[in-house]
């Protein structure tokens, strides 16, 4: 017997609908494979973009080698580095190694890099002098350890020519105390001839012989004497052209030595911080925080963002003094920033936004070495004491500078104290003993002020006195306290 109609049609509508569903599941599929497919191709497109982009950085070999593991060392050591990046810990050293290459006027490396080239070429052009010039730091020990050894045998040679011009002298004073016996003696032998003359005429000829012989040899010393004195003539015109010769030498090297060296200019017009914002009448926050080694107690002068920070201006008198809008001093710091209180400002001046932050001894890459020489008058009232000198000293320890012992090439700043005076005593004084010992005791005072000037000049050391060293640092104010 036959199946049943309805059975046959209900088989054929359910291949009908697996059919559909099979089809349908097979287009969704489809569809996302070829999502997927394309979010694949997408992901891999922006993963060869970042990777191209980072490989100009830094290379995957680079993140697993030397490179950044001394990255991560100089971060770790340097706590104002810690909250940088590698690559800002990277372009950080490379600024304090152009800083400390070309100064603070330079801001790039190719300036950097062609101005010690510069310097090292031009150290190997001083005739009969050898200079290391593989490196910069080679260079100026090379050129210091010369200009030492230079300023050493002008020393000898000076010495010698003294010596020699001593001895010179010594001689012309014998050569004179010889004619003058000899003289004398020919005066004498005159005398006994004419005396013998007058008793008998037999004894001439035994007299004129005399005569003849004090002649001769009166001649003969004054010939050997002069024959001495040519000699030591010779002698020393030698030794005036070997110090000549040294004293080009020593011109030369101080003059490369000013090439390498930092004039007061570059460093004292180069701002140290800026002023960020105004918190009152009194308060403003500069640019400098933890980590920049500044603390509580530390003074800035503040000048025009516009007009600049003017030249430090002459050494040795108080005309121009570099006196700016106000003097602040840090009362509290804090991470990228530094509170401070203005403690003078010029009437009429006002402390704005951009303003430029000066403190000649404070520098956050570089430690200074000052001579502190003299004595100085911090309150103003006429009376210059070696205990404010002290203060001088404590203010460049305490701010991150160095005292120097002695006045050398390694000296970077010079502040000199008040001239010394000698007073103008009556001549009843001037015939007192104690009056006389201190007039001459004022006399070595001035000379070694005048000779410690001088030798900071010759060297190209930068000098200031004490209100310009004051106004440099913001401390004028406090310091009549």
């Amino acid at each position: 017997m036959p199946p049943p109609i309805q059975s046959q049609s209900g088989s054929k509508a359910a291949l009908i609908t697996w059919t559909v569903l099979t089809s349908i599941l097979f287009v969704v599929a489809t569809v996302l494979a070829i999502f997927a497919h394309v979010e694949r191709n997408k992901k891999v497109t922006e993963y060869d973009t970042q990777k191209k982009k980072y490989d100009k950085v830094i290379s995957e070999p680079d993140l697993a080698g030397d490179v950044k593991t001394r990255l991560e060392e100089a971060q770790a050591a340097n706590p104002a580095l810690a909250d940088m990046s590698l690559i800002n810990v990277a372009l950080a050293q490379r600024d304090g190694l152009v800083r400390k290459i070309g100064g603070p006027a330079v801001d790039s490396e190719a300036k950097a890099i062609a101005q010690s080239d510069e310097a090292l070429k031009d150290a190997a052009t001083i005739d009969g002098v050898k200079i290391a010039n593989d490196s910069l730091v080679s260079a100026v020990k090379s050129l210091t350890n010369e200009l030492k050894r230079a300023q050493g045998e002008l020393k000898t040679t000076s010495d010698a020519r003294e010596d020699i011009q001593n001895k010179l002298k010594n001689v012309e004073a014998g050569i004179q105390q010889q004619l003058a016996a000899k003289e004398k003696d020919l005066v004498a032998a005159r005398a006994e001839v004419a005396k013998y003359q007058a008793d008998a005429t037999g004894d001439r000829a035994s007299k004129d012989k005399a005569i003849l012989d004090i002649q001769t040899q009166a001649e003969a010393s004054a010939k050997a004497a002069q024959d001495d004195l040519a000699k030591l003539s010779a002698q020393q015109q030698e030794m005036t052209a070997q110090q000549n010769r040294l004293d080009s030498t020593i011109k030369a090297l101080q003059s490369k030595l000013r090439d390498v060296r930092q004039g007061v200019d570059q460093v004292v017009r180069q701002p140290d911080a800026r002023i960020m914002r105004r918190g009152g009448d009194t308060i403003v926050y500069i640019d400098l925080g933890s980590g920049d080694q500044v603390s509580a107690g530390m003074s800035f002068e503040v000048f025009d963002r516009i007009e600049g920070i003017p030249k430090p201006g002459e050494a040795t008198n108080d005309e121009a003094l570099p006196k700016g809008k106000a003097s602040i001093e840090i009362i509290r710091v804090a991470p990228g920033s530094s509170e401070c209180r203005i403690i003078r400002q010029t009437p009429g001046a006002t402390v704005v936004e951009g303003d430029l932050c000066v403190n000649l001894v404070y520098d956050k890459s570089t430690k200074y070495n000052f001579l502190v020489y003299g004595n100085f008058d911090l309150d103003r009232n006429g009376q210059a004491t070696p205990q404010d000198a002290d203060v001088i000293k404590r203010l460049v320890t305490s701010w991150g500078g160095s005292i120097a012992d002695k006045l050398s090439v390694d000296t970077d700043f010079v502040v000199l104290g008040r001239v010394p005076e000698i007073p103008n005593y009556t001549q009843e004084e001037l015939d007192r003993p104690e009056i006389q010992f201190e007039v001459e005791r004022r006399k070595q005072e001035v000379a070694a002020f005048d000779e410690t000037l001088a030798r900071a000049i010759e060297l190209n050391i930068p000098v200031l006195n004490q209100n310009r060293f004051l106004y440099f640092v913001g401390y004028y104010q406090q310091s009549a306290r």
